[in-house]
């Protein structure tokens, strides 16, 4: 069984939920990290002190507790600083989100109420057709406006050959200079008045450059396109007398099945559902900016950390583990040695939070740019209006665990050449999008003609009530 749209639309709108989750989820992760890098310093307070007390008096328990005392209120400072960017930003991004699950919920009631209106107008229409198509009247008008169309067709041919010969022969007689002689001399014709010589002169370079059949070309290459685009017209109008003949009769049964409301109300909604695409794009676009600047408060490479970690790396750098260790080697005892080794592991476990923390935010940040290139994906699905009932897609395609699987934005538009080729449309819809330039009035009109013509004329009928909605 196929995807419907509003299914399909609904799935990626759960796919883009997964994301963030998962995008908060990590963000946890590096909170917890901050919440051991805090404790790591605490460790390595506490082991400089109990060095302290065992054999060296310039790190006194006071120098220590109160040197590290001053980081940590430093530190604490920048960590409170940043909490509160991050709490606000946080709620912003809570209460965005909020509104944009809000107005995509709605946006799912418009597609709802529309393809709801868009099928009880192919219904009403296809009813209208019906009844057009029994009416002898109107397939007998419709016969008409095929053959007049037809006929139409070939005299515009006709026209636009004989335009093309005109085009190519008339400069030849017009560069002529003899020819151009005797036509502006109006030779051959009551108007010639010429006498004695020079009408014997006359005479004889007309039969040398045989004039009056020259003059015949002439005439019929100036003039025959003008009198047949005469002849056109009138056929043109006498097919649009047909056509609003066709047209009222068409109408009086649009009137009578409700049609007309119908039309307006799917009209309606589509403008709706057009209003609150744009509504969604800009809270995507809100979203968005606040998830980046979420991501770049957290990011190592950013202001608060860059601030945090140089104090204390500047107090790390007083009193190096490498120092302790060279002095407590010349002590015969372990005890010294066993604290110094307390404090390289500290050391190094802050060392490795650091590289956990870059990859993690390096993470985030490719999630991120993920999240964003999802948002323009589920645009682009709504704007090809694959979200309505009539789009259905393969049931072969698990599009959550493509976008689970899906770590960067190259993830992203490898989905979506997955949805496009896994995408189809309903026969209605195919029908709609071979008329997909025409009112849905004029597209009852060519469905009702094409009916009531039969499939020999359905060309000719397609395009007869084309050209009126020209």
């Amino acid at each position: 069984m196929t995807i419907s749209g509003p299914a399909m639309h609904r799935l990626l709108m759960d796919g883009y939920r997964d994301v963030q989750q998962r995008i908060d989820q990590m963000r946890s992760e590096c909170s917890s990290i901050d919440a051991q890098r805090d404790q790591l310093g605490d460790d390595r307070s506490d082991a400089l002190i109990n060095l302290a007390e065992y054999y060296l008096p310039e790190l006194t328990r006071e120098s220590i507790e109160s040197s590290w005392g001053e980081v940590r209120d430093r530190v604490q400072q920048v960590l409170m600083r940043k909490e509160d960017h991050r709490r606000r930003v946080s709620a912003g991004l809570a209460e965005a989100n909020e509104r944009r699950s809000l107005q995509e919920e709605r946006l799912l009631e418009i597609n709802a109420d529309y393809d709801e209106a868009k099928t009880k107008q192919d219904e009403l229409a296809s009813q209208v057709e019906s009844e057009l198509a029994a009416d002898e009247t109107f397939v007998s008008l419709s016969n008409q406006a095929a053959m007049a169309e037809a006929a139409l067709e070939r005299a515009e041919a006709n026209l636009n050959e004989i335009e093309q010969d005109a085009a190519r022969k008339l400069p030849g007689y017009e560069n002529s200079t003899l020819f151009t002689y005797l036509r502006d001399q109006k030779y051959g014709t009551d108007q010639y008045g010429k006498r004695g010589f020079t009408r014997r002169m006359d005479r004889w370079l007309a039969k040398y450059i045989d004039y009056h059949k020259a003059r015949q070309s002439y005439q019929f290459l100036a003039d025959t396109p003008d009198q047949m685009r005469k002849l056109i017209g009138e056929d043109r109008a006498a097919l649009d007398t047909v056509m609003e003949e066709l047209e009222k009769r068409r109408d009086l049964v649009v009137k009578r099945l409700g049609l007309t409301a119908a039309v307006s109300k799917a009209e309606q909604l589509g403008e709706r559902r057009e209003r609150q695409l744009v509504e969604l794009d800009k809270l995507r676009d809100e979203t968005e900016s606040l998830q980046r600047e979420l991501t770049d408060l957290e990011d190592t490479r950013g202001e608060y950390y860059r601030e945090a970690v140089s104090a204390i790396r500047e107090r790390l750098a007083e009193i190096d583990a490498r120092d302790l260790a060279s002095n407590a080697r010349r002590t015969p005892s372990l005890t010294d040695d066993q604290i110094v080794a307390r404090i390289q592991g500290v050391d190094q476990k802050l060392d490795d939070l650091d590289g956990d923390t870059r990859r993690h935010h390096d993470e985030i940040r490719d999630m991120q740019r993920g999240i964003e290139a999802l948002g323009r994906l589920i645009q682009r699905f709504r704007a090809a209006k694959f979200d309505a009932a009539r789009s259905h897609f393969e049931p072969s395609l698990d599009i959550l665990d493509l976008l689970h699987r899906a770590k960067n934005e190259r993830d992203i538009d490898d989905v979506w050449d997955r949805l496009r080729r896994a995408q189809r449309w309903g026969p209605t819809l195919s029908k709609q999008l071979g008329n997909v330039a025409s009112h849905p009035m004029s597209q009852v009109l060519i469905g009702a003609m094409a009916l009531a013509a039969g499939a020999a004329q359905k060309d000719h009928t397609n395009r007869a009530a084309r050209r009126r909605g020209h």
